[in-house]
């Protein structure tokens, strides 16, 4: 199975309630150009033009599409094949609508979908195109967690990972920075705020007495990220060499042991998550 996320944007508003849920129809723009026009010339076009148009020139039962709304997440198959709907030309300013009819799979309100799921714009390169594929899935890829979700959300069974390192990928980025700095807590440390990004190599400050200690924190540790400012560096996946202040998810799952509070928020965020441990 293949999943993709489809943004509908006009003028930056968010149309996706409009075309998915009002219309059934997924559509893509690309001003006044035809479906034949992208398909002959596609290097004139951005990437996701000619991907929509080629994944949807025939019925394709393997996709799975999911759009975020303004207060809901559908997700969605395809019914027919890509088509042009001029009887729309009007209210798109004179565009040409290229798109397929859906059958809508499930429409869940935001507040009840996992955190990973309708936070996936947050990553820019989700969130700057029309028409992004997620990668396959594997228990140690980082988009495991977001394609985990969808299936959960379309079976409402708890979905079944067998690694921690699988399990943490679960977590949005934001439950992973809020996750570290629980466990600082309880550590004994005052994290006087959760949330980084804002300050250039840092993401965490964790006091305990006179020590303050500085995190960074990323889903996945490369190199370009490392330098010696930041005292340590939590991650899920370390694509370096072993380096002693850089932690990764058997260093987290070892501290996990000795935190059973934050251990019990961990279980309690990933409630759509079972946990079967290979031995």
């Amino acid at each position: 199975m293949e999943y993709f996320l489809l943004n509908i944007n006009r003028n930056g508003v968010n149309k996706v309630d409009e075309w998915i849920k009002e219309r059934g129809i997924a559509p893509i723009f690309y001003g006044k150009s035809t479906i034949n026009k992208i398909i002959k010339s596609p290097k004139d076009f951005p990437r996701d033009a000619s991907l929509f148009i080629n994944t949807f020139l025939k019925l394709n039962d393997n996709v799975i599409l999911f759009s975020i709304g303004n207060s809901k997440l559908y997700i969605y198959k395809q019914k027919n094949v890509i088509n042009e709907y001029n009887e729309y030309n009007k209210i798109v300013e004179g565009d040409i609508v290229k798109g397929i009819k859906i059958e809508i799979l499930k429409e869940i309100e935001i507040k009840k979908c996992p955190l990973i799921l309708i936070t996936i714009k947050s990553n820019r390169y989700m969130s700057s195109g029309a028409f992004r594929k997620l990668n396959p899935s594997s228990e140690s890829n980082s988009y495991f967690g977001n394609i985990l979700s969808i299936q959960y959300l379309l079976s409402n069974e708890k979905q079944k990972v067998k690694t921690f390192m699988g399990y943490l990928y679960c977590l949005s980025s934001l439950e992973f920075e809020t996750l570290i700095a629980k466990m600082f807590e309880e550590k004994g440390y005052f994290v006087p705020a959760y949330k980084g990004g804002f300050i250039k190599n840092y993401d965490l400050f964790c006091t305990k007495n006179s020590e303050t200690i500085s995190i960074q924190i990323k889903l996945e540790m490369e190199e370009k990220y490392y330098n010696e400012l930041t005292d340590y560096y939590y991650c899920i996946n370390n694509n370096l060499i072993s380096i002693d202040n850089i932690k990764n998810w058997k260093s987290i799952k070892n501290e996990l042991e000795k935190c059973p509070i934050t251990e019990e928020w961990l279980k309690k965020t990933l409630y759509w998550v079972k946990f079967e441990e290979e031995m």
